[in-house]
């Protein structure tokens, strides 16, 4: 806990914090101005914030830097100093060594055990450290660290501090694994090292495999045997090349007689010419010679379609001519080879060598094909199962908030009042308050929720600033200080007015009291808010 804070700049130079409610009890006349908030903001400083400095700028315009010793208690004592002009650097005082803020922090986290749950401590303490000059304390939105934050972060934060996010950070790395070893296959297909296939082309790989293994084998079976196994492996592949070849040449005779038969039709249908009809009418001058143009216009649409689809057919032919003439051409150096070769053990062993490729470039499309799938198929499976445990955790978190929602808001509000409830989203999160929208019952909803989750969570501390109070009626302030005083765990607030509370409210804040300020007794000893006169 934190046990006192020394500063010689600020009234009471040692402030003095016990464990529970301790309080900054500021005027009777509720008198601003007087540094209520500047403490708190002192506190978070000592917290390593961050703050103090640039939204206390006035302080340090009017006072200049100054150090703060600081002394928490956990096993033992520990004793640092802060200054606000070298706030990235602590002084530790027993060890007489200088701390980097990170590691100020770092022990703090260590300390209030919030290193267990992957938690930063600034990032566990800062939403509940409700003060004026942090712009925290939006009651429609009290989750939210700053404006406008992401749902990203603040639902992790959450399941953090409920130490619910190990299952889920197990997942998420798991997740991140397969992602690189998945960018990692998708770099060697962009490389052109492996060609990336689909399904189809892995089915036809596969029959392809296992084709040029059988014919791998026989090449090899020959090598290790004699000669006259060489010769019949040769004289089968030149047989199996002839025999693809004359079937090549039997198409190519039969697309060519239809090539013939087609461009003999296209000479039939030429467009016939009018002068034809002009000659009829001059031997059948009676004939209508509208209807024999209507005719001739007809005939020639028939002639022109017909004609384009010839062509179109004509040109289909010809193009699977030319491919059947590549292959063949293809199978002539194939068989040129194989006449050529002077020695037979030569030839299939150069053979085997571009099979041998050829199938282990096929072997590794086809692992790569597979590992791209199954890398696919984890990383969906692990992204169910973040949503799975996501689900599970939500709903475990939800229900203990809305539980906790209930019970304090029924401690400050004691008529049966409208309970808020925390609704967490896919995307985003909603704290419905119900009916009753009024300025003091939404700050004491946010209350509610700060002591759920200083009661529920590894929250070591919350700071309340007296703007949270100001609309709140005086029993339900009463109630809720009776409130803060059954915690063990350190409650920071700022109040005023206090003559107006019961006697058993006075003597709580009493006792819970670390510095009394009002317009003659400012935090900081000067008064700077007024204009000279």
């Amino acid at each position: 806990m934190l046990k006192s804070i020394g500063c010689e700049k600020i009234v009471e130079t040692t402030l003095t914090f016990q464990r529970g409610l301790n309080s900054v009890v500021g005027a009777d006349d509720a008198h601003n101005s007087i540094g209520k908030s500047s403490i708190l903001m002192l506190i978070d400083f000592a917290f390593g914030g961050d703050d103090f400095p640039t939204k206390c700028d006035d302080v340090i315009k009017n006072i200049g830097d100054f150090d703060v010793g600081m002394v928490f208690e956990f096993d033992k004592k520990y004793s640092f100093i802060r200054n606000t002009g070298t706030s990235d650097d602590i002084y530790y005082i027993e060890e007489q060594e200088v701390l980097t803020i990170e590691e100020f922090r770092g022990f703090l986290q260590k300390m209030y055990g919030i290193d267990k749950h992957a938690l930063s401590f600034r990032e566990c303490v800062s939403g509940f450290y409700r003060i004026y000059q942090r712009d925290n304390y939006n009651d429609k939105r009290p989750l939210d660290n700053f404006p406008k934050e992401g749902w990203a972060s603040i639902r992790k934060r959450v399941l953090k501090l409920f130490n619910e996010y190990s299952t889920i950070s197990k997942l998420e790395q798991d997740k991140k694994i397969e992602t690189e070893h998945k960018n990692d296959i998708k770099g060697t297909f962009n490389t052109g090292a492996i060609a990336k296939i689909n399904k189809t082309t892995f089915k036809k790989n596969e029959v392809k495999i296992l084709e040029l293994r059988e014919v791998i084998a026989g090449i090899k079976k020959a090598l290790e045997t004699n000669v006259t196994d060489i010769k019949s492996v040769i004289s089968k592949e030149n047989a199996e090349l002839k025999k693809n070849k004359d079937s090549l040449i039997d198409m190519r005779i039969k697309l060519e007689t239809s090539l013939s038969r087609i461009e003999d039709s296209l000479s039939k249908t030429k467009l016939k010419n009018s002068k034809s009809f002009n000659e009829l009418v001059e031997f059948f001058p009676e004939i209508d010679q509208e209807r024999l143009s209507q005719v001739d216009s007809f005939h020639n649409g028939i002639s022109k379609i017909m004609r384009n689809q010839l062509n179109e057919e004509k040109r289909s032919i010809i193009d699977n001519i030319n491919n059947i003439d590549k292959e063949i051409q293809t199978i002539d150096k194939e068989l040129l080879k194989l006449v050529d070769s002077k020695e037979e053990s030569v030839y299939l062993l150069e053979k085997l060598i571009e099979l041998d490729r050829l199938e282990n470039d096929l072997t590794q499309q086809n692992d790569f094909w597979e590992k791209d799938d199954e890398v696919k198929e984890k990383i969906k499976s692990i992204k169910l199962g973040i949503k799975d445990a996501l689900v599970d955790s939500i709903e475990r978190i939800q229900s203990t908030v809305n539980q906790g929602l209930k019970k304090y808001i029924s401690k400050i509000y004691l008529e049966n009042p409208i309970s808020p409830e925390l609704h967490i989203l896919d995307s985003d999160y909603k704290f419905e308050r119900g009916d009753d929208r009024g300025t003091g019952k939404g700050f004491a909803n946010m209350i509610s929720l700060d002591l759920t989750f200083l009661e529920e969570t590894c929250l070591p501390s919350i700071i309340h600033d007296s703007l949270l109070f100001k609309n709140m009626d005086v029993t339900s302030i009463e109630n809720l200080i009776s409130t803060y005083s059954n915690f063990d765990k350190q409650i920071f607030i700022s109040i005023d007015e206090v003559s107006k509370y019961k006697e058993a409210t006075k003597e709580l804040i009493s006792n819970s009291q670390f510095i009394k300020l009002d317009k003659d007794r400012v935090a900081f000893g000067i008064k700077w808010k007024s204009k000279n006169k």
